[in-house]
């Protein structure tokens, strides 16, 4: 018997592993780079170049991106280097095939760089890697039944219809051109380039990435190599992402994998260096569903034969909630061991990570830390950069009404603005607002019809059965399955009793006449 069916894309988390791992090595300086006397700050980052998916794990390519700024001997002056670490690890997942999409992220939850020598540096980092296994799976929805004389009961189902799932990469192009009142560069010694703010908007055809990249340098002059130069500016996210399935009815979620963005110094049309070149790439995992109410086919049965249904369990996924809150924090942290007055706070840089987030009744609950770092010039000559950090936690509740135990929920967070006040020369004043992204799936565990036989009926059973039968309704009772069990059809059912709906009650009474629809009857 031939069902009318329709194909639904749907994609299942099947598993999910996070692992710690330790990437250490020693640095030797180049050549050209004088001695170092003391350290004075560091910076790093995780980069991930590949990974290759085998047979119960996950085998990952990449490195460790690092910077220092240094004391150096070169008459006492500030200097700096960047290098990198590579690695390979192997994170292992049952049940993953070659076949399957991986989504990797990565986040440094320490970084240590101590002095060997004068020429060398040891580098030890705390990288966390969380991998999530996202299958991609087909299911055949029964919708009909071709069989006129086959009765049919549907159901209404919303469902999730994934159009697309895909790692793509936004490319990021930007100039900045130093203020007139700033000497030209003569060498870059420190960056940073922060994202904040990322918001994405779906529109026709295309994905919308607004944000704002905060850029913090400090170089040397040309006018005055031992004079120290710092510079915050911020420039504008603007992006569009193609995509053909997109419009304004579809959902998604875009989660940001990896930023990579780099400052390097370029000449103007004077030939001189006052042109700031930002360059990199934002790597991101997409996804983009349309919301379905699908009729389904529950159950059938026939007059003429026994049918015999086939059945299987699926999990279809809908939308609960898609919640992007904001929250704001305040706290202070101590500025220790400083000895000379501070005179400029250069930059300040804050990461976000959830350390532990849980379902709750109708939300939520995400707990974390705010990390601050704050890079500053002094009056010391013998020092002139210091660096201070603090911790901040925060405990925060999004809503989620309606939420389940047994409901799946993707949770990311970022920093959204950051403002750091020198309060005095001992502490300094943190206000932040976070933006915490909640969506929430709701899952069903459905049974559908996948086959359907055919067999004769058992005539010594059907003819046991009354050709007139009273029936009073019973708690929870339905018209199909009152019309099913005694061998008719719900549209005689209400022609004999002269129901307006297939809307039954409890005590009510039926009269019900038995059809002769059987071979050899």
């Amino acid at each position: 018997m031939d069902f009318i069916k329709k194909l639904l894309q749907t994609n299942q988390e099947r598993g999910r592993a996070s692992i710690q791992i330790t990437v250490e090595n020693d640095f030797n300086l180049p050549d050209y780079e004088p001695d170092m006397i003391k350290l004075i700050d560091r910076k790093g980052t995780a980069r991930i170049h590949e990974t290759r998916v085998e047979p119960d794990q996950a085998v990952i390519n990449g490195a460790l991106l690092f910077q220092a700024l240094y004391k150096c001997t070169e008459s006492g002056s500030i200097c700096s280097l960047q290098g990198e670490v590579p690695f390979t690890e192997t994170i292992h997942m049952e049940g993953v095939q070659e076949t399957d999409q991986l989504v990797l992220q990565s986040s440094m939850e320490d970084l240590t760089l101590g002095m060997i020598n004068s020429r060398k540096l040891n580098i030890r980092a705390l990288l966390e890697l969380h991998a999530a296994d996202q299958m991609e799976q087909q299911i055949e929805l029964p919708t009909g039944i071709e069989d006129p004389s086959v009765q049919a009961l549907y159901k209404q189902q919303k469902m999730l219809q994934l159009l697309t799932q895909k790692k793509d990469i936004c490319r990021i192009h930007s100039e900045i051109l130093l203020p007139s009142n700033r000497p030209n560069i003569s060498r870059l010694l420190w960056q940073s380039v922060q994202l904040r703010g990322l918001d994405s908007r779906i529109r026709a055809g295309e994905i919308e990435l607004t944000g704002e990249l905060l850029v913090n340098i400090l170089y040397k002059g040309e006018e005055d190599e031992k004079q120290v130069q710092c510079m915050e500016t911020t420039v504008a996210l603007h992006e569009r992402i193609e995509c053909s399935v997109c419009d304004p009815e579809t959902l998604f979620k875009l989660v940001p994998l990896q930023v990579q963005l780099e400052v390097t110094p370029a000449e103007d049309e004077d030939g001189e260096n006052r042109i700031l070149t930002l360059e990199g790439t934002l790597d991101f995992y997409l996804r983009i569903w349309r919301e379905e109410n699908q009729q389904i086919l529950e159950d059938a049965y026939s007059l003429q034969d026994d049918l015999i249904l086939e059945r299987e369990s699926f999990l279809l996924q809908d939308l609960l909630v898609k919640n992007d809150s904001k929250f704001k924090i305040a706290d202070q942290i101590l500025i220790e061991n400083q000895p000379a007055e501070i005179l400029q706070l250069c930059a300040s840089v804050g990461e976000v990570f959830i350390e532990d987030s849980r379902i709750v009744p109708d939300g939520i609950e995400a707990e974390g830390i705010l990390k601050v770092r704050m890079l500053y010039i002094t009056a010391s000559d013998d020092m002139p950069i210091g660096i201070a950090e603090g911790v901040i936690p925060f405990s925060r509740q999004i809503e989620a009404e309606g939420i389940r135990p047994e409901d799946t929920f993707e949770l990311s967070a970022g920093v959204d603005q950051l403002t750091v006040i020198l309060a005095d020369n001992s502490q300094a004043d943190i206000k932040a607002v976070i933006g915490l992204d909640a969506i929430v799936f709701r899952q069903e565990n459905t049974s559908l019809i996948t086959g359907m036989n055919r067999q004769p009926v058992d005539l010594e059973q059907y003819e046991k059965q009354p050709g007139i039968a009273g029936y009073i309704v019973k708690s929870g009772d339905r018209l199909w399955d009152i019309a099913k069990e005694h061998h008719t059809t719900v549209a005689d059912v209400m022609q004999m009793n002269q129901l307006s709906s297939e809307n039954v009650s409890r005590g009510d009474k039926l009269l019900i006449v038995k059809q002769m629809g059987a071979a050899g009857t």
